[in-house]
């Protein structure tokens, strides 16, 4: 739908796609772009134990595209500089904040940024910059969901899934509501559903059946016939010229 069109009444109804794989989507539009790729490092993850199905989006991305530069501001990569992760790709240490000489020199075809607008506290003044240093460059954009089915689920038992780095936790409107104070042209945001990897690594692995087993009889078809209840939402579009 046109996120412009959008009344922010709260029983006007919201037309979304279905949800699709975050990781299969970001590599499949990654494929022969050059990529600058924010938030990189994901040290949020990179340090956790992990099941053997998990994947690192920077690297899935990396396998498709024809040279990635990622950025991330991780203490840990700060003391090394720059991190080679592939024959195409590489991380440095920089900030948000700060990309205008990143995006001259290495001219990004596409710019990422997964699972990172919740962490930073000044999301829309870098993403506002970012748009006048790469005015008409496509960007994609990942954070989890408010309204989605696991927050909807732990709520009616006193809980919540938030991570100790989240700042805020974005919905279908309030991301409406960035794309056109970046501005993003031609926005649309897609849900993406829940990853049944990411929390496989906190049980053994005998655990591991049951929790796939739960995703897709259960998980995967409420989340389809229910797009606003995904775990997660990717605004993307292109970059106008700023404010």
């Amino acid at each position: 739908m046109n996120l412009k069109s959008l009344s922010y009444h709260p029983l006007e109804g919201i037309r979304i796609s279905r949800p699709v794989d975050r990781i299969r989507y970001f590599a499949a539009q990654a494929r022969g772009q050059r990529v600058l790729d924010l938030g990189a490092y994901d040290e949020t993850e990179i340090g956790k134990p992990h099941h053997s199905s998990w994947r690192w989006l920077h690297a899935e991305i990396a396998r498709e595209a024809a040279e990635v530069l990622g950025v991330d501001a991780s203490p840990s990569l700060r003391e090394k500089g720059a991190l080679a992760t592939g024959e195409r790709s590489q991380i440095v240490w920089g900030d948000v904040s700060d990309l205008a000489g990143l995006v001259q020199s290495f001219k990004p075809t596409l710019i990422t940024a997964g699972e990172l607008i919740e962490h930073t506290p000044d999301t829309l003044i870098w993403l506002q910059a970012l748009a006048r240093a790469a005015p008409g460059v496509k960007i994609i954009i990942s954070t989890p969901n408010s309204t989605s089915l696991l927050n909807i689920a732990l709520a009616l038992i006193g809980r919540e899934n938030c991570h100790q780095d989240h700042l805020c936790v974005y919905s279908f409107k309030t991301l409406a509501t960035l794309s056109q104070r970046i501005p993003i042209d031609d926005a649309v945001i897609i849900p993406y559903f829940y990853d049944a990897q990411i929390f496989k690594g906190w049980f053994s692995r005998a655990v591991s059946p049951l929790i796939s087993l739960v995703d897709w009889s259960f998980l995967r078809p409420v989340q389809y016939i229910f797009p606003l209840s995904s775990f997660g939402l990717i605004l993307t579009g292109k970059l106008g010229a700023g404010v």
